[in-house]
């Protein structure tokens, strides 16, 4: 590194003629970024919680990245997307990069479905387990991807159609992971996504992974997904509540139920114990699994699940009858003679789904909101926290030593009270950093008289006319 990079702090850093200004060909002092950074590089130091608003053209980016990167500490940065985490990596941490004698030691992380299982791979070239022309097709692109790729990122194959049901197939989750027993563990993409995490100071992640993390943390059947750090920040911090909210509820939909049902028979052919009353069993979940969601009509909207137990009562067949289906479906892998390793996450996935949906369909907990959720062909039901405070207090803000949240949109009436109040967080020091941009001068609010509403086919074109 630089020595004034090493020595100096955040202001000498940000400053005018500072480090930045003599290394970006765009430079702009901002006096809200040295603001931010050097509250930033204090809380980290202190080992204090922080909260900043920061309004859009801040360059809250490079004021939350470069402190972390000069902390000495490892420092998880969360995003709202995954194209937010592919911007820090792939361009922030680049130019950075350019600068620094010494290489960042950065990494990103996404969730399992991101990426390839190799194993999956090698295994459905000897195995009946693609169906159609189109995912023949795109297991030849996948397969040939394999052979040449370092992380196992699905964003890397840009020919891939977004739809392939072929990757579904060979995905990384860990709904069939054996985890150190699988032939391929060493150069398993998991494994190496992970030990480029133990060997980072930065850790670039979504909130969706972490709160994933967070919520496996206490779970005796499994660890956490990322290694220990000292501090968190959140970018787009404005979205926690909810991700939160979905991470420590309960979901369970007709998605999840056929997946599971297709797992179960692949692993099947795979491992040899398909049996045709294993087919029967899988069959009829099939069916009662459409029977059981078709119950709540079509079309797409997110509504509120009033009425529960009349609603079970008037359905009880359907309902009582798929639970047996996952009781059945359970016992019979239970009872398998001499299992495989596959056996042991599929089984502890029907046991969840069952008891998810007898929490959804048959508890009254004050605590919780109960709602459906239309969209496309998936029906979800939920069950989710009406106050998370608790939780994000215990699990997050009294173990990490500091967490930021960052984000334009934190503050109600210039403070930042009711955020605190909704996730828990007591005595953050707080920053509200002024909007770089002049929206007296530099904004203009167009109201169109006749635009149709925004699901109307003719919207768009209207719109850009």
């Amino acid at each position: 590194m630089p020595t004034q990079a090493r020595t100096a702090g955040a202001r000498q850093f940000f400053g005018r003629g500072g480090t930045l200004s003599k290394w970006h060909p765009s430079y702009e002092f901002r006096p809200g970024q040295v603001e931010m950074a050097e509250a930033v590089e204090s809380a980290i130091a202190d080992r204090r919680h922080l909260i900043v608003e920061a309004g859009t053209g801040t360059g809250k980016t490079l004021a939350y990245l470069i402190p972390a990167l000069m902390s000495g500490k490892r420092v998880i940065v969360s995003t709202g997307t995954k194209t937010l985490q592919e911007q820090l990596y792939f361009k922030d941490v680049p130019f950075l990069q350019q600068h620094f004698s010494r290489p960042l030691k950065v990494c990103y992380m996404k969730g399992r479905s991101n990426y390839a299982c190799r194993q999956k791979i090698y295994d459905a070239e000897a195995s009946p387990v693609l169906t159609g022309l189109e995912e023949v097709a795109d297991f030849e692109i996948i397969r040939e991807w394999e052979k040449t790729t370092e992380f196992g990122d699905r964003s890397e194959i840009r020919n891939l159609p977004e739809a392939s049901t072929a990757w579904a197939k060979i995905d990384a989750r860990g709904d069939l992971c054996t985890g150190n027993k699988c032939p391929n563990y060493e150069r398993c993409f998991i494994t190496l996504m992970h030990q480029r995490a133990m060997e980072s100071d930065v850790i670039i992640v979504n909130h969706h992974l972490f709160f994933a993390d967070l919520a496996l943390k206490d779970e005796a059947y499994e660890g956490g997904i990322l290694p220990e750090y000292d501090a968190v920040v959140f970018d787009e911090a404005h979205e926690l509540e909810d991700v939160a909210g979905q991470y420590f509820g309960v979901a369970v939909s007709n998605y999840r139920l056929n997946d599971l049902r297709r797992d179960i028979a692949i692993v099947g052919r795979l491992k040899q114990f398909g049996t045709p009353e294993l087919d029967r069993v899988l069959q009829r979940l099939e069916e009662l699994t459409s029977q059981f969601f078709g119950l709540f009509g079509e079309g797409d909207r997110r509504v509120a699940f009033h009425g529960r137990d009349a609603f079970r009562e008037e359905n009880e067949e359907f309902y009582v009858d798929l639970i047996a289906a996952l009781d059945l479906t359970g016992s019979y892998l239970k009872l398998l003679k001499d299992p495989p390793e596959e056996i042991f996450p599929l089984f502890r996935r029907t046991n969840e789904l069952r008891e998810g949906l007898r929490f959804i369909m048959e508890e009254d907990d004050e605590r919780f909101v109960y709602w459906i959720e239309k969209r496309g062909r998936g029906t979800f039901l939920q069950a989710t926290p009406i106050d998370v405070a608790d939780i994000v207090s215990e699990k997050l803000f009294n173990r990490v030593r500091t967490v930021v949240l960052t984000s334009a949109t934190l503050a109600v009436a210039g403070g930042f009270e009711f955020t605190q109040k909704r996730l828990g967080m007591d005595n953050p020091r707080t920053l509200v950093v002024p909007g770089h941009f002049d929206y007296q001068k530099q904004a203009l609010l167009y109201v169109p008289q006749n635009l149709p509403y925004p699901n109307n086919p003719a919207f768009t074109t209207m719109a850009a006319e």
